[in-house]
């Protein structure tokens, strides 16, 4: 017997026929699948759309479920899917349940002018879309344009899903500063790049419709803004590196695009030397050292060796 999980199907009634807009996994923690549910019932029904869930071995064997309800109740025969529906998400014949979530938050710190901001960055299923909020309006279009088109020019998939970023607190941050935070916390929400792989880390730099991590001007008082809130280290455009760490009292790491980025974020390169975790070759966590314990350590009382 095949495994079966609960599928979120979110789509558009048509009297004739249905269009379907997304189809995912819910998560398998009750309070996570609640706030996703109450989140894309909003965004549904802010598109005249409406959301339903079936338990099923298959994306498209529950979309297959679904539609044949809504065929029972309209007493149309034909009644099916609309030629504009998301086949992508519809999946081929066959198809098996996906191991992992297909959806999340996470939180990205970078630095724009003199101040640092934090980023979240929210997947939902839904109509495939991209805002980036916080951000002036003009900037808002040409940053999103960026981060979508360098990723895809990384060789990186983009989530058809509906993808949110949150820029605060503070004023409006100006400039291209922000863009590699940007992309970094939408792969994290989209399950491509470990959410706990940004921790203790600020992002800066541009990024360039071909993946490349463009400098960007003053970086120093972006360094220093990274410094001032604590964080342990910041991640720059290679070319700024000389640059950031005349700063000092800061780690300070370099890449020339976002392929490089996230290899040394998922390799945990940012962590200080004497992180316990990456002594003893965990998976993604959180800094650990002997002089601070991580949350999950300290949550479980565990004091390190040589603390």
């Amino acid at each position: 017997m095949s495994e079966t999980r609960e599928y979120i199907i979110v789509g558009q009634g048509r009297g004739v026929s249905y269009t379907l807009w997304d189809v995912a996994p819910a998560p398998t923690d009750a309070t996570k699948r609640a706030i996703a549910l109450e989140e894309i019932g909003v965004e549904a029904m802010d598109a005249l759309g409406e959301v339903a869930t079936v338990w099923a071995a298959s994306a498209r064997e529950a979309v297959d479920q679904h539609v044949a309800d809504l065929r029972e109740r309209s007493g149309i025969d034909d009644y099916g899917l609309s030629t504009d529906s998301n086949l992508d998400a519809y999946g081929p014949a066959g198809d098996v349940v996906p191991a992992c979530e297909p959806y999340g938050n996470a939180e990205a710190l970078a630095a724009a002018g003199t101040s640092v901001y934090r980023l979240h960055g929210r997947s939902t299923p839904g109509v495939p879309n991209f805002n980036v909020f916080g951000l002036p309006k003009r900037g808002h279009i040409e940053t999103r344009d960026r981060v979508r088109a360098g990723t895809v020019n990384s060789g990186l998939p983009w989530s058809q899903s509906n993808v949110t970023v949150d820029v605060g607190p503070g004023e409006e941050p100006t400039g291209s500063s922000l863009d590699l935070a940007i992309a970094c916390v939408v792969l994290a929400a989209t399950g491509q790049l470990p959410a706990s792989a940004l921790a203790g880390l600020v992002l800066i730099g541009e990024l360039g419709l071909d993946g490349r991590l463009r400098p960007i001007r003053g970086v120093r008082d972006q360094v220093r803004a990274a410094v001032d809130a604590g964080a342990l280290a910041v991640l720059v455009p290679d070319a700024n590196v000389p640059e950031a760490r005349e700063v000092g009292g800061i780690r300070v790491l370099g890449a020339s695009t976002l392929g490089e980025a996230l290899s040394l974020l998922t390799g945990h390169a940012h962590h200080p030397s004497d992180c316990v975790h990456c002594n003893d070759r965990r998976g993604g966590h959180r800094p650990c050292t002997y002089r601070m314990p991580c949350p999950g350590c300290a949550a479980d009382g565990i004091e390190p060796a040589g603390t």
